[in-house]
């Protein structure tokens, strides 16, 4: 019986959560219609309760004097009630605007609550005026004596038009509940942003970016459909607001994923979002925030993999450039979401490598050298630096197995020009993945990407030769496959006849 009963318990929770999915769907596609369909629902329900009511307990005799005071009484209210929630509404909005942006003031205007209750208002108050005068008229009557309207082939009474009237003013005082929950809903900031997302569309941003690049020639002006957000994100920043910063993030990459697509305006498009998550990541570092730069570098990562996937190469490149910035921001400031950077752009390479896209890769490679760069130059950043060079290695490597030249050659250099004397774990490193990117390459037969590995190999060498001597011999005594021992030996051949080359050049 217990089991029973928690299934017929969960088998209605489903069922709820099915309706409840449904209709946020509905709502978030056809707003106007959701909210007519829930009003009207509203006017069914009460107009049918009071109905029921009125009949049962025989309320439809009045007096005429009775009706037009009530009447009276009841117009006058409900003006006075919405004025009151009008002014309070565009108090709200006011304050909305000024914590947020003013740009939030569309939102509100867009909202479809407000002017259905208005209307509601005006026909109800409207109506009232029209039965009040017609009252006038049976003054020392009661009402259920006075004239017959007749609407076709339907005959309604008089008294049946007063009540109605006092029925559309119980409508209106219900109705204002749906309209409070509503708006208080709508004042949440995930909902604002959720609104303010829906405008972001390929063709305002096409626009806006055609707008731009003519510098305010064009007659007419053309606003940025991410920017009300992106004041939102900077105005909570400024608060140490998480919560908000962690929505707006959401909701522009949420945007920005959607839109991309693989046509040649996939790069203009990534541009401008990337453009504002970096600026928004500078801002976070700056003020030393690291949840809110984790966020950003997050969000970054998740574009950058999602259009990698898409193989929409120009995206895939301006996430990347952008995550360099971010990072290399975070690096100054000594932050430890530097880390964080460093694997998502790792992260961001793997997907690259494995759709082939060598444009993309070499764009990361030149965002993890600006990160090294930068934690060589400040000091004490080893563990960054250390984790520069594993991830440039294991990229490399990948890059090589898939035949990429371009980007091997990139990434040899790069590990060279991240691994300093003062770092040893670095050289080591960084020795090491050469090792196996040289091994990669002469089996994919790049010439020239093998040859630049070795070279770089033996730079290593001379610069600290105690810990590349340990990892050569590493690399000779492991245990290779037969297709690999080959490819192996021409990499050390080679490695050997630079290494000879430059000790020839440093003793003249």
């Amino acid at each position: 019986m217990q089991d029973r009963k928690e299934e017929l318990t969960e088998f209605v929770k489903t069922i709820k959560n099915k309706v409840h999915d449904w209709w946020v769907s509905f709502e978030s596609r056809h707003l106007w219609t959701a909210r007519l369909i829930v009003y009207f629902t509203c006017l069914a329900v009460v107009v049918s309760v009071c109905f029921s009511l009125f009949r049962y307990f025989n309320l439809f005799h009045t007096d005429a004097d009775s009706a037009r005071y009530m009447l009276s009484a009841l117009v006058q209210s409900q003006a006075a009630i919405v004025a009151i929630v009008i002014t309070l509404t565009l108090i709200a909005v006011q304050l909305s605007a000024s914590a947020y942006s003013p740009r939030v003031i569309d939102s509100f205007k867009k909202n479809p609550d407000m002017w259905i209750l208005l209307g509601c208002y005006g026909v109800s108050i409207f109506y009232g005026f029209i039965v009040l005068k017609l009252v006038e008229g049976a003054e020392g009557e009661t009402v259920s004596q006075s004239a017959i309207w007749a609407l076709g082939f339907v005959s309604i009474s008089f008294e049946f038009c007063v009540s109605l009237a006092y029925w559309l003013g119980a409508f209106t005082f219900v109705a204002l509940f749906a309209y409070m929950l509503n708006i208080i809903d709508l004042l949440k900031p995930p909902n604002i942003i959720k609104r303010l997302s829906e405008d972001i569309t390929k063709d305002k941003i096409l626009s806006y970016i055609k707008f731009a690049k003519t510098k305010g020639v064009e007659t007419r002006t053309v606003d940025d459909p991410a920017q009300p957000i992106v004041d939102i994100i900077r105005g909570s920043l400024m608060r140490y607001d998480l919560e908000t910063t962690r929505d707006g993030l959401k909701g522009i990459a949420e945007r920005a994923i959607k839109v991309i697509d693989s046509d040649e305006k996939g790069g203009e498009i990534s541009r401008h979002f990337c453009d504002h998550l970096q600026r928004v990541g500078r801002l976070a570092a700056s003020r030393d925030d690291e949840e809110a730069t984790a966020e950003v570098i997050e969000k970054l990562e998740n574009f950058g993999k999602s259009t990698a996937e898409k193989r929409v190469e120009d995206a895939t490149s301006q996430a990347a450039r952008s995550l360099g910035v971010v990072g290399r921001a975070a690096t100054e400031k000594r932050l430890g979401v530097t880390l964080q950077a460093v694997g998502s752009l790792k992260d961001i390479g793997s997907v690259a490598v494995k759709n082939e896209l060598e444009s993309a890769t070499s764009r990361i490679i030149d965002a993890f050298d600006g990160i090294g760069k930068t934690a060589t130059e400040k000091k004490g950043l080893d563990d960054v630096v250390d984790h520069v060079a594993i991830s440039l290695g294991l990229l490399g490597e990948a890059a090589a197995e898939k035949g990429l030249d371009r980007a091997t050659r990139k990434v040899a250099l790069s590990l060279r020009l991240v691994a300093t004397k003062e770092i040893e774990m670095t050289i080591f490193n960084a020795s090491l993945y050469l090792g196996l990117i040289g091994k990669s390459a002469a089996k994919k037969g790049l010439e020239i990407a093998t040859l630049r590995a070795a070279k770089y190999l033996a730079e290593l060498t001379i610069l600290s030769e105690e810990t590349a001597t340990q990892v050569i011999r590493a690399c000779e005594y492991e245990e290779l496959k037969d297709e690999d021992y080959e490819p192996f030996q021409k990499f050390i051949e080679k490695y050997k006849q630079e290494l000879e080359i430059i000790r020839n050049q440093n003793h003249e």
